[in-house]
C-alpha cells in the first residue's frame, strides 16, 4: 500500500464544526479517499496552520518525504493565511490590518515548499480552496466581538471577507502554472451548487460532512481521469 504525505490546514485535516466545537471527522475527503483508493495518507496537517507555519513542518519531515513509497505531497494552504485578527479589528477598526500573510508572502513561501518537495524527488499537488459564506462567517467572527465595528472595518461590505479568500485562491492557481505542477480544483464543484452553502459548516468556512464528500468524489473523479498511480 502506497503512502503520500498531505501537509495542510484544518480543512485538510477534516475538521468540522458542530454544535459550537470543532471536531475531526471520521467521513472527511482524506479518509474516504485512502478507503476508495487504497492508500495511506499520512496526513500532518494542523489546525490553524498558515503556509509559514506549514513549511516548518514540511522542513521537519522533509526525510520522511524522500523515504515515502507514494510519488505524491498533498498541500492545501491560504484559508488562515488570509484571515485577520478579528479581535484587533474590533477593538481598533480605524487601524491598518494586515492577513496573517500578505499575498507575497504567501506566494514566496509556497514556492519555497513546492521547490523543497521537488527535491526530494517528490510531486507536489496543491488544492485550491473551498469557497467561503461570507455572511456565516462574519457572524461567527463576530461573536462576543463588536459587530458594528468590524462591520466599520469592513466599509459594510461583508461580501469583501468572500473577494479577499478568492484572491489567495486564485494565487494558487497562479502557483501551479508558475511552478509547474498539478492544481485540483475543488472549488468549482462546490460553486456549481445552486446553494453550495449546505455543504458548509456553520462557521461559513469549514466543508460539512456533506462537503467533505463532494470534495472527495472530486479528487477520486480527477484519479479516474487522469489515470493516476501512487507509486
Amino acid at each position: 500500500m502506497d503512502t503520500i504525505l498531505a501537509f495542510g490546514d484544518s480543512i485538510l485535516k477534516g475538521v468540522v464544526y458542530e454544535n459550537g466545537s470543532y471536531r475531526i471527522s471520521g467521513a472527511s475527503f482524506p479518509k474516504l479517499c485512502e478507503k476508495a483508493l487504497n492508500i495511506t495518507i499520512d496526513n500532518k496537517a494542523k489546525f490553524g496552520s498558515t503556509i509559514s507555519k506549514g513549511e516548518t513542518i514540511v522542513n521537519r519531515n522533509i526525510q520522511a518525504i524522500h523515504s515515502a513509497s507514494g510519488k505524491y505531497v498533498l498541500l492545501e494552504f491560504g484559508g488562515n493565511d488570509c484571515d485577520f485578527n478579528w479581535k484587533e479589528i474590533s477593538d481598533h477598526p480605524d487601524r491598518g490590518h494586515l492577513p496573517a500573510n500578505t499575498i507575497v508572502n504567501f506566494r514566496t513561501t509556497y514556492i519555497r515548499m513546492i521547490r523543497a518537495i521537488k527535491s526530494t524527488g517528490k510531486m507536489p499537488v496543491l488544492l485550491s480552496l473551498p469557497p467561503v459564506d461570507p455572511s456565516r462567517y462574519f457572524e461567527h467572527i463576530s461573536r462576543n466581538r463588536s459587530k458594528d465595528n468590524i462591520r466599520r472595518w469592513l466599509q459594510n461590505d461583508i461580501q469583501f471577507i468572500a473577494n479577499w479568500h478568492e484572491i489567495y485562491n486564485i494565487e494558487i492557481f497562479m502557483l501551479g502554472q508558475t511552478c509547474q505542477i498539478p492544481v485540483i480544483d475543488i472549488t468549482s464543484v462546490f460553486l456549481e451548487r445552486k446553494n453550495y452553502t449546505t455543504c458548509l459548516c456553520s462557521d461559513g468556512i469549514h466543508p460539512n460532512v456533506e462537503g467533505h464528500k463532494l470534495i472527495a468524489d472530486m479528487l477520486l473523479s480527477y484519479v479516474s481521469s487522469h489515470r493516476i498511480t501512487f507509486s
